[in-house]
């Protein structure tokens, strides 16, 4: 059986539509239409069921899915097992992310694509966990970098990098970032900007000033983390955002919450069973080293740090 098939039959059963699937793989409906007629015969069995316009996996092609699925990713990977073994790092890594890890992952990716310049990244953007657990599920992301929420998807693995002190941010012109820790009471003393309530960073957050009953209305609430960055660069509002916000904004003050907070686990969220290739397990390599330079500045309390003072670390950026 050839691998061609296999990839046609993949994609029209994600988009369930002969006329999408045939232009995304650049081929006539007629040729489509044929090879996965011939598919059928071959196996024996109806992959799909042909109702007016519409076309729906049968029980056989959900089950034939999965494994062609696998077939598929089986034969990328020992191609590219191959080349990485004469030390051509070529392909692409397909990578999530929420918007408020961008600072980390931008400080990651530059310092691999300067090791590894052959190497293609895809990166998608997200403010939702949940959406990037999906992409994850159907195969479309190698992995995701996500503050892990308590619940995961049975398919998904977690696997926790650091972990990471919520703060008080705030521009260097403004009277709050010259102090030395900033209690939760007085929040209400200033025009505060939060994240919109649906986001994961949010609710954390809500959850930590219930605990103390402190009751905050904040002045804003935007649903993007680089709009909120932009909004505290005026000198007028402050914020309550994990500690690694102010990684590549040096004009942005982290000032510690007197009060216990819950932390943020930066963690790896990935496809259960799924075998990275060998330039994704580079990538990993330079994002365990980032996130345990993270970890030892935590654990040892470095105010002074750079990344607590808002320059990266290991000098990538």
């Amino acid at each position: 059986m050839e691998l061609t098939p296999l990839k046609y039959f993949v994609k029209l059963a994600d988009v369930l539509s002969f006329t999408e699937a045939s232009k995304e793989l650049f081929i006539t409906q007629s040729t489509l239409s044929l090879s996965i007629k011939q598919l059928e015969e071959e196996l024996g069995v109806m992959l799909f069921d042909r109702i007016g316009k519409k076309i729906y996996l049968t029980d056989a092609g959900r089950d034939f899915l999965d494994c062609s699925r696998k077939a598929i990713e089986e034969v990328v990977y020992g191609v590219q097992h191959l080349k990485e073994m004469q030390h051509v790092y070529t392909g692409k890594i397909k990578i999530g992310v929420i918007y408020s890890l961008f600072p980390l992952l931008n400080i990651c990716v530059l310092k691999f694509t300067k090791a590894f310049p052959k190497a293609e990244l895809s990166i998608v953007y997200s403010h939702s966990v949940l959406e990037l657990v999906e992409l994850i599920n159907s195969n479309k992301l190698d992995f995701a970098l996500s503050y892990n929420p308590q619940d995961v998807s049975a398919l998904t693995e977690s696997t926790e990098y650091a972990c990471m002190p919520l703060c008080v941010i705030a521009h260097e012109t403004h009277p709050v970032a010259i102090r030395k820790h900033f209690s939760l009471s007085d929040l209400n003393e200033f025009p505060v900007i939060f994240l919109d309530k649906e986001l994961y960073t949010r609710k954390v957050i809500d959850r930590m000033l219930a605990q103390y009953r402190i009751k905050v209305k904040p002045q804003i609430e935007v649903n993007s983390t680089p709009l909120l960055l932009d909004m505290l660069r005026t000198g007028h509002w402050i914020s309550i955002l994990p500690q690694d916000m102010t990684v590549s904004s040096p004009d942005l003050k982290a000032v510690p919450i007197k009060e216990k907070t819950e932390m943020m686990h930066i963690s790896l969220l990935s496809l259960k069973g799924k075998r990275h290739s060998l330039l994704t397990e580079k990538f990993l390599e330079v994002l365990r080293q980032e996130t345990q330079e993270i970890e030892e500045h935590r654990v040892a309390g470095g105010k002074d740090s750079d990344l607590f003072e808002g320059k990266p670390t290991g000098g990538g950026a």
